[in-house]
């Protein structure tokens, strides 16, 4: 069972089937294996195969969800995310805001010496993955698969199912694994010729005859459903890795051989960079903000040339992010250095004051009708210039709960990666009607 999650609060997995039903925040850190499917333990707490549901949820945008399960395994279907994509669909979702995740400052990359695998990530404006498969295209067809995040995953990615080579399948058969397949849960691929004593194991598996035939491919049994269907399962795979991490990050990803190690040790990395500093978060520039300026007009007192916010991407009971394209035709640029245009330190405060301003009057039922003032600002710090053709990101955040209109918030200014500006704002918030 699937259920709406807390803002913010990411994918949490309960075990309702064990003594006090204990909780875990999923993480990257969390995989402790990685042997075709990718198993997720805290303590003496593991579930197994959550990878397909993850991927369907991180597909669809949906980053915050309560995941109950009664068993130690999610069950793998049909071997695809389609399943999945069917029943949330039935249940219904709330719209979406505008995409929000975290960008990464530089490169990174992994390599799995054992196997060849290599993963990296590199900077990017929106999310964009891609795989590149190793095996025969004679036995599996096109090798590669591209998605990009906020792209239709329901045709493109969901319906793809997994897939074994036969020269894989007997050894894992003889393993004991795939006691939780059901009939029709993923491709058996012919990769090789098979000898006699091949079949007879195959068709002792499947529990019925099967056509032999000397060519590659997919077992007729178990036809491909859609073009190019392993090199999509396997980008079904990396997403479902990639949502432990908890939000999309601003990457062009790309994976050669992909498979649960070499992912997860991508998502590992990631995390890495991002804790080594509070991360900032990219705003997908395709979608809609949460407020454009006219809207924002609808709030503030401010108006041109002395607005300066131009969007508003993101806002909870605590927090705000809003932003400013800063261009070379700002009324200040021609007095303000002409020779070195840069955009005075006061008015970064005044933008981030704006941008909080619209925080606080998100707290009474008539904006309209409210003026914030502000009284003081303390702890600022100036970190680097600001000019023509950067974009300002403002983040504010409330530092203790609003009391008799009294606001006060802490502010931070990015440009990309870098922070630029930061302080304290004190504000009082006053009705003027």
């Amino acid at each position: 069972m699937v259920k709406p999650g807390e803002q913010e609060s990411g994918y949490i997995l309960i075990r309702s089937d064990l003594e006090g039903s204990p909780r875990i925040k999923l993480h990257p850190n969390l995989v402790t294996e990685t042997d075709r499917c990718t198993t997720l333990s805290e303590g003496d707490v593991s579930v197994h195969t959550a990878e397909h549901l993850l991927s369907a949820l991180f597909g669809l945008g949906i980053l915050d969800a309560e995941i109950h399960c009664s068993a130690p395994e999610l069950p793998i279907l049909d071997g695809s995310a389609q399943p999945w994509i069917e029943a949330i669909e039935a249940a219904g979702r709330r719209p979406l805001g505008p995409m929000r995740g975290y960008a990464i400052r530089t490169p990174i990359r992994v390599e799995d010496p054992e196997t060849g695998s290599w993963a990296e990530a590199t900077p990017a404006a929106i999310p964009s993955y891609h795989v590149a498969l190793s095996h025969e295209p004679e036995a599996i067809g096109t090798c590669t698969a591209h998605f990009t995040y906020g792209g239709d995953y329901a045709a493109n990615v969901a319906p793809a199912r997994t897939f074994t080579l036969v020269s894989h399948l007997l050894p894992m058969i003889h393993r004991g694994l795939l006691q939780g397949a059901e009939e029709g849960s993923g491709i058996v691929v012919i990769d090789r010729e098979l000898e006699p004593s091949d079949w007879t194991a195959l068709e002792q598996f499947i529990q019925q005859p099967l056509e032999r035939s000397t060519e590659l491919g997919a077992l007729p049994l178990t036809p491909f459903r859609m073009p190019a269907e392993p090199a999509a399962h396997k980008m079904l795979d990396v997403l479902g890795d990639l949502a432990l991490i908890g939000r999309p990050v601003a990457a062009e990803v790309r994976i050669f051989k992909p498979g649960h190690r070499i992912n997860t040790l991508l998502a590992q990395r990631i995390m890495e960079q991002l804790a080594s500093a509070n991360p900032v978060p990219f705003f997908d520039p395709n979608v809609a903000p949460l407020m454009d300026v006219t809207q924002i007009m609808s709030i503030l007192p401010h108006r041109p040339p002395f607005l300066l916010v131009d969007r508003i991407h993101h806002k909870t009971e605590d927090e705000i992010w809003g932003s400013k394209a800063v261009t070379m035709n700002e009324p200040f640029f021609p007095g303000h250095f002409p020779g070195a245009p840069v955009m005075p330190g006061v008015l970064q405060l005044e933008a981030m004051a704006q941008v909080g301003g619209i925080l606080a009057l998100s707290t009474v039922p008539d904006p309209e009708n409210y003026l914030t003032y502000f009284l003081k600002m303390d702890e600022v710090k100036f970190k680097s210039k600001v000019g023509p053709g950067d974009t300002l990101y403002f983040h504010l955040t409330l530092t203790q709960p609003i009391r008799r209109g009294i606001v006060v918030m802490r502010g931070a200014a990015y440009v990309g990666q870098k922070l630029v500006t930061e302080g304290l704002f004190t504000a009082m918030i006053t009705k003027d009607k």
